[in-house]
């Protein structure tokens, strides 16, 4: 007996089509920072190069400079977006000039690390090269450098919880030595 009704279509799942799109967006994303890391080095080099000094001469003081800058610009926007959000459980606005001041002091670490991951990663593709008797240009170093330190931060759990904030940390730190020379 017929009713009439249309079957329902019901579109198969194609993992193979998902891994492949993770896949290629990953290639993709390591390719595009690699390339953003590379311009950075091009743009700043006098700014690498005294990051990379830094981290060289004091690696220990980059990475404990780095964690004290993370540490109270997060405290600092922890308590400014806490303010806001707390003023508008008590009201009924959000303060957005506290709002927007917290977003823009967590930003400044972060900008801090960006622009010192070229002379972090430079410092990573130097020992590199000492590996394979300097015989890589400066380009090159960055850029086998930058992929290293990608691919070790990609690594679950080691790379995600402890090597991705030591070079966030490392970065940051570094900049802030290579800039004012403690």
């Amino acid at each position: 007996m017929l009713s009439g009704a249309s079957p329902v279509l019901v579109p198969r799942e194609d993992p193979v089509g998902k891994i492949v799109f993770a896949v290629v967006a990953l290639v993709f994303g390591i390719v595009f920072f690699v390339g953003l890391i590379t311009f950075l080095s091009a743009v700043f080099s006098r700014s690498t190069d005294r990051t990379r000094d830094a981290i060289d001469d004091h690696p220990l003081g980059a990475i404990l400079l780095g964690i004290v800058a993370y540490g109270v610009t997060g405290a600092l926007a922890a308590w400014l977006y806490s303010m806001a959000v707390v003023r508008r459980l008590l009201e009924t606005e959000i303060v957005w000039p506290m709002l927007v001041a917290a977003i823009a002091v967590a930003l400044v670490p972060l900008t801090a690390s960006l622009l010192g991951a070229p002379g972090a990663f430079g410092c990573v593709g130097d020992r590199l090269a000492l590996r394979n008797d300097g015989a890589m240009s400066g380009v090159r170093r960055i850029v086998v450098g930058t992929v290293v330190c990608v691919l070790a931060a990609l690594f679950p759990v080691i790379g995600w919880f402890v090597v991705l904030p030591a070079l966030l940390a490392v970065s940051a730190g570094g900049l802030v030595l290579g800039q004012f020379r403690f």
